[in-house]
């Protein structure tokens, strides 16, 4: 099973509102075996580890991008799929993330 982080500030408002919008997508389009959670900023550090995707809502610090790299976790910029900026596109990033995990497993 592929798991899916979100994080902010709280972990609380903006992180869940992704969460339901990333489960929601997930199911419009019949993806199985996904688990998405959200975390607040101050514990991602510690939890990362655990998860194979990060969904980001505030800029990554260089810590974080270290254990991204050293686990090999891909960072996917949460804002677009927030804010839907940026259409059927905005996906796209968190799509290829899973594709490219999947394909490894």
């Amino acid at each position: 099973m592929l798991k899916i982080v979100v994080a902010c500030g709280s972990g609380i408002a903006t992180s869940e509102t992704v969460v339901g919008t990333v489960k929601s997508f997930l199911e419009d389009h019949s993806v199985k075996g996904v688990e998405v959670e959200a975390t607040d900023f101050k514990q991602l550090a510690s939890v990362l580890p655990n998860y194979d995707i990060y969904v980001w809502l505030a800029k990554p610090t260089p810590e974080i991008h270290d254990i991204c790299k050293k686990e090999g976790i891909p960072e996917v910029n949460g804002v677009d799929i927030l804010t839907g900026s940026k259409g059927d596109k905005t996906y796209l990033e968190l799509v290829n993330a899973m594709m490219s995990l999947k394909s490894k497993a």
